[in-house]
């Protein structure tokens, strides 16, 4: 075997890594501005004043993330915030940078007790909870396993309460 064949081989595994992994995926809810966000680890760099701005708090083990809402209006709206997705003793925990315009920012999140739910793990807010930041974050895997109705149950049942919320305003 070639001496190169190896260093190849690492190369392309690691290139293919970001491919290989799985999605990654959270939802929350802000109810007092009635949107749905979805939150994603951000792939490619933006050329923002926001991203720029996470970017820069992205440090030590941070990741840039990406929060994205439909407006009831019409349009979208872009966030993007500096985190920590990492598993502490088998369970995951998210924290989120303070002083960024982003729906998570400054709080802690880690598994909620209650965990009824196939196709998504619960995370509560433990730390930097106020009234602008959503108190459970979802965690949507990729469950091919579960028919339709059931991932249409529950994503009905994660949105409940911002439906009932906000009902006058869709």
């Amino acid at each position: 075997m070639s001496p190169r064949l190896p260093l190849l081989l690492a190369a392309g595994l690691a290139l293919a890594a970001p491919a290989l992994a799985s999605h990654f995926e959270l939802e929350a809810y802000d109810l007092r501005k009635c949107l749905q966000w979805s939150i994603t680890r951000a792939e490619q760099p933006q050329h923002s004043a926001a991203w720029r701005a996470a970017k820069a708090r992205a440090r030590g083990g941070l990741e840039v993330f990406q929060a994205t809402a439909d407006l009831p209006e019409g349009g979208q709206l872009h966030k993007f915030g500096a985190c920590s997705w990492r598993q502490v003793a088998g369970k995951p925990r998210l924290g989120c940078v303070p002083a960024l315009d982003f729906p998570l920012a400054g709080a802690t999140f880690v598994l909620a007790k209650d965990q009824r739910l196939r196709t998504a793990t619960v995370l509560r807010c433990a730390s930097g909870c106020d009234q602008k930041i959503p108190d459970l974050v979802y965690e949507l895997h990729d469950d091919t396993r579960s028919s339709l109705a059931t991932r249409e149950r529950e994503e009905r049942a994660r949105s409940a309460r911002l439906r009932r919320t906000c009902a006058g305003l869709r």
